[in-house]
């Protein structure tokens, strides 16, 4: 599931906002914008947490809203809309291989540095790094 995930975040990325996305090789430091949305999958529970940097978020604002200033409630909203859209797109493409997958509604976890765990996919995105991380019912951890 974790290679759905890192596909799903790539597609979402280049095909519908037109960013490329590339590898981020260090942990990002400083605080970020940060949405959780449960999934499962084969009967799994498990939660994806997404944290991406504040001007990350205002470059996908100008594309998806066409905001070049967004103010701090629609960047909130539009971080959890984005941790919907990168899941449903794994939720998709699991689909697609028959593996059972659903998902729950999305919800703003407010501004912090990246969580910890284990289970993380990075993403540099215009210079700034993203993170996916995935959590487990059975640990810290998303297989």
């Amino acid at each position: 599931m974790t290679e759905l995930f890192g596909q799903s975040v790539e597609e979402v990325f280049r095909q519908h906002l037109g960013i490329q996305t590339q590898p981020c090789k260090s942990r990002p430091k400083g605080k970020g914008y940060m949405a959780a949305i449960p999934f499962s999958y084969e009967g799994r529970a498990q939660e994806a947490i997404l944290w991406i940097q504040a001007k990350t978020l205002k470059k996908t604002a100008e594309v998806l809203l066409f905001e070049e200033n967004p103010d701090e409630e629609t960047l909130k909203d539009l971080c959890a809309e984005l941790a919907n859209f990168v899941v449903g797109h794994a939720k998709m493409a699991a689909s697609d291989r028959q593996i059972a997958c659903e998902m729950g509604t999305p919800r703003f976890l407010g501004h912090g540095p990246l969580p910890a765990g284990t289970r993380r996919l990075l993403f540099k995105i215009e210079g700034r790094c993203m993170a996916l991380t995935l959590k487990g019912s059975d640990g810290d951890h998303a297989s």
